[in-house]
């Protein structure tokens, strides 16, 4: 898990993308935002309040 907590710290902005239902392709950016306990948390939302609560939710 060290490994890929270091490859996240290094590389924090990655871009996800997937096929809607509409067949049509999204691409979202995903930011990883901590480590806690050995589990990455990440944020997806572009204000700060609403990243805070998302990023302290447990996977």
């Amino acid at each position: 898990m060290n490994c890929v907590i270091k490859f996240l710290e290094e590389n924090p902005l990655v871009y996800l993308a997937t096929n809607g239902l509409d067949n049509n392709s999204k691409i979202r950016p995903i930011l990883y935002y901590f480590e806690e306990d050995e589990k990455p948390y990440f944020c997806t939302s572009n204000k700060k309040n609403q990243c805070i609560k998302k990023c302290k939710k447990k996977f």
